[in-house]
């Protein structure tokens, strides 16, 4: 009897084996070189007032968070982030245009280019759901961007953290 469990094992081992195998042959390759650059920009911004900054020059998607926490102690409806995914089609052989897909604070998500629009993503906030900021191309032949802050809908300076990945 134990011969008859230990053949059984035996097998049941070697299948378990060959399904490792065959499970690690179909895995996908990723790149080692896993570094990512981060710039931080911390700011405020008074109603009206508007910050610049220009995207790294590099061939791949670069990812801007933005969050504007608010301090007058209560929740921000819906939320105090937006954030995109841009391509800028810069260099000599590049069209000088970005396009982009931004959400929204509420969720929502905009997808479009320089030739069509400028506005990437809003921050809305307020009884009404008004626009309280707004990430927007600035220039797009030279990949600068800017954050708006309202004067019509807001009368607080709001409080700004801008990560950008690349």
């Amino acid at each position: 009897m134990s011969h008859k469990i230990a053949g059984r094992f035996f097998i049941l081992c070697l299948c378990v084996s060959s399904f490792a195998v065959l499970a690690q042959s179909q895995t996908t390759s990723s790149t080692t070189n896993l570094l990512v650059n981060i710039t931080q920009i911390k700011f405020s911004l008074a109603p009206g007032a508007s910050k610049t900054f220009t995207l790294p020059k590099v061939s791949q998607a670069i990812r801007i968070e933005i969050s504007a926490p608010s301090s007058n102690g209560g929740v921000q409806e819906p939320s105090e982030l937006m954030w995109a995914l841009v391509n800028w089609d810069s260099g000599t052989d590049g069209s000088n245009q970005i396009t982009w897909i931004g959400t929204n604070s509420d969720g929502s998500t905009l997808g479009s280019n320089s030739l069509q629009s400028t506005t990437i993503a809003n921050i809305y906030g307020g009884t009404s759901a008004a626009v309280i900021s707004s990430l927007k191309i600035s220039d797009a032949a030279t990949g600068t961007l800017a954050i708006t802050r309202s004067s019509a809908t807001t009368s607080i300076d709001g409080n700004y953290v801008v990560r950008i990945y690349y």
